[in-house]
């Protein structure tokens, strides 16, 4: 089983689970549209994103590479029940597609709040800790609080992302002088340095450890993160509200991973330390 899983693995990331379906002989399709083949191994369907490195982006040859990636193929190892098919979407079109059923759960450095839990199923088990500050150029010393915002274009994510909540949680409390929040799909540190150095905007939302890798690999410090946290959580899987089997064999695939060491060494590959947090304690 497992030599027949790391074949399929070596399939194209990206590749359509349109085609997938189309293509698949032997199979059921069951009413949640995942497939289930004759020996009773069933297909799951799994979106992560495309631009944000390092956790989930495609690469020079169009693969889907990162933390999520590593992290999901390595639980999938641990389920034999299940074999994930992957699709790499837009940040803002995976909870979309999770509502209408065209994925089974997703991926892409997700935190717990009151409407996700309550329209879906958040894995138990987290695997990182999400830190996130302002962000400058590094010659900018004018900005060092959420305060030194208000009035000027900020870069927030995706519409759906914790931090765009949290610039308009803020902006409900500074409604006389509201964050001019801007959102876009691209989450590359490339397009967040053109955009603030042509001044679309003033100030972007990112982790600190991003930036340092961002940094070190250009060479120069281009960017810096100032002030206090604006996000401090820790990560989720999502899942649509019927999978609470699939929600339950992932959670325990990953509690086994972070029990031995597996979880901190993608973590050590991809961002360069431990940043797994510890399962379970309390988002803040």
């Amino acid at each position: 089983m497992r030599r027949e899983k790391l074949v399929k693995k070596g399939l194209s990331l990206t590749l359509s689970l349109a085609l997938v379906a189309s293509l698949a002989t032997g199979c059921g399709t069951t009413s949640s549209g995942s497939t289930t083949s004759k020996d009773g191994v069933t297909t799951i369907r799994v979106g992560s994103g495309t631009t944000y490195e390092p956790y989930c982006y495609l690469d020079e040859n169009g693969d889907a590479v990162g933390l999520e990636y590593d992290l999901l193929k390595a639980i999938d190892e641990k389920l034999p029940q299940y074999e994930f098919e992957y699709q790499s979407l837009a940040f803002d079109n995976l909870l979309l597609s999770v509502d209408s059923d065209k994925l089974d759960f997703v991926a892409h450095q997700y935190s717990a709040n009151p409407e996700r839990e309550e329209k879906y199923l958040l894995s138990d088990e987290t695997y990182t800790v999400f830190d996130t500050y302002i962000t400058v150029l590094a010659d900018n010393n004018d900005i060092h609080s959420l305060d030194d915002l208000q009035g000027k274009n900020v870069w927030g994510g995706g519409v759906t992302s914790e931090v765009n909540t949290a610039l308009v949680n803020y902006n409900k409390d500074h409604a006389d002088n509201p964050i001019v929040i801007v959102n876009s799909d691209d989450t590359t540190y490339e397009y967040q340095t053109e955009n603030l150095k042509n001044g679309a905007w003033v100030a972007s939302i990112s982790q600190a450890l991003d930036v340092a890798g961002y940094n070190k690999e250009a060479g120069t410090e281009l960017l810096k993160t100032v002030g206090d946290p604006v996000t401090s959580s820790l990560t989720h899987y999502i899942f649509r509200k019927d999978k609470q089997e699939l929600k339950t064999a992932v959670d325990g695939a990953l509690k086994e991973l972070r029990e031995d060491g597996t979880l901190a060494e993608i973590s050590e590959k991809w961002l360069g330390g431990d940043y797994t947090g510890t399962s379970n304690e309390s988002d803040e």
